[in-house]
């Protein structure tokens, strides 16, 4: 079998769609989507340790303990696999992002430190999650990018959403929300790439205390705002 450096060729898979025996009680279907959650599994290992460009099919296969023939069942190329690592870490981090919120008092102070520190203790408890969606999902080209992208507008949309329900007057202002929670998300990911790239080496807490700093600073803002807008309609109205 001849062996490239991104791939091991594959072996003819299973035909798509048979139905198969049941082994232990368990049919095909289940099987191959067990294999399937293995290689995804395995491709975090490989893609945390050794980085997306260095990482091979026989890597991951050997870490999942199958064979090539059951990576190309499920997957492509290590692309698509690579997709299907980082959308797994990131919707495991959504919902534990919404776990948190939701366990907390709605307060805006309480509700940003609980969400950032969910995001940094995720990140920080598995390197390999870290490497996967801050370092590797910028670099792994095109496709990743959009997908990096549109991960980041869908934690851009969940701050905005809790801006909207604590703050709905913000248009108002001339404030838009989501503009707001772009600008925080991209403030999020930069620091915390930075953090992962020195190996977390500052303590979490500091970390947390100075991302906090940016969503305070624009809740006091907000607040401020309002005051003074609402201290001009009173006066508008007494002098009406």
């Amino acid at each position: 079998m001849s062996v490239s450096r991104q791939r091991v060729n594959p072996e003819s898979p299973s035909t798509p769609g048979a139905t198969g025996r049941r082994y232990g009680g368990v049919d095909s279907q289940e099987r191959q989507r067990q294999r399937r959650a293995r290689l995804i599994e395995a491709g975090l290992a490989v893609f945390g340790e050794r980085g997306y460009h260095q990482a091979t099919v026989r890597d991951v296969c050997r870490q999942a303990q199958l064979t090539s023939r059951y990576f190309y069942e499920s997957f492509g190329s290590m692309e698509d696999l690579f997709r299907s690592v980082y959308t797994d870490v990131n919707r495991n981090l959504m919902q534990a992002t919404i776990l948190s919120l939701a366990a907390c008092q709605p307060e805006p102070e309480k509700l940003a430190e609980a969400a950032l520190r969910t995001f940094l203790e995720y990140i920080r408890d598995d390197p390999h999650r870290a490497r996967v969606a801050l370092i590797d999902a910028v670099n792994a080209g095109e496709g990743m990018n959009m997908l990096a992208e549109q991960a980041s507008k869908d934690f851009a949309h969940l701050i905005a959403g809790f801006m909207q329900q604590m703050f709905p007057r913000l248009p108002e202002l001339g404030l838009d929300a989501l503009i707001l929670a772009n600008g925080l998300v991209g403030a999020n990911t930069r620091i915390a790439t930075q953090w992962v790239a020195d190996r977390c080496s500052t303590p979490l807490e500091d970390v947390l205390r100075n991302l906090l700093s940016l969503f305070k600073a624009s809740i006091a803002y907000a607040r401020v705002q309002l005051e003074e807008l609402d201290q001009a309609q009173l006066k508008a109205r007494k002098s009406a």
